[in-house]
């Protein structure tokens, strides 16, 4: 009997540790994106890159912001462009207030999902 586990592909931080994301693909076509740290306008690209490569290959995405203390409203309008973009496949993890009410705010709520467990 073969068990499969959550492979992670890619890490990428900054050199000063304020800003990172982690992919996880998980076996059953689903991946994670995982940020932490300050998600500010110089990481709006880096971003909009990951979640775009990971929404393409993957039947769904979970995008945990339950590392992020700050978001600037650009990325947060990143994420949910991709969510048109690729109707159906985003949910957003963001138990810290302050992420949550910038995603509110932009009319995006309805992308939070309750709590995740990876």
């Amino acid at each position: 009997m073969s068990t499969s586990t959550a492979t992670m592909e890619h890490t990428l931080q900054d050199d000063d540790g304020t800003f990172g994301l982690d992919t996880v693909w998980n076996p059953d076509g689903s991946s994670v994106l995982r940020a932490f740290g300050e998600l500010d306008m110089s990481t709006r690209a880096e971003v909009v890159h990951t979640l775009d490569r990971l929404a393409s290959k993957s039947a769904r995405v979970t995008v945990d912001l339950s590392g992020v203390s700050f978001v600037y409203s650009g990325v947060a309008n990143a994420i949910i462009d991709a969510t048109y973009v690729h109707p159906g496949k985003i949910d957003v993890v963001a138990p810290a207030r302050s992420v949550r009410m910038v995603l509110e705010v932009l009319g995006a709520g309805s992308l939070l999902v309750g709590t995740f467990r990876s």
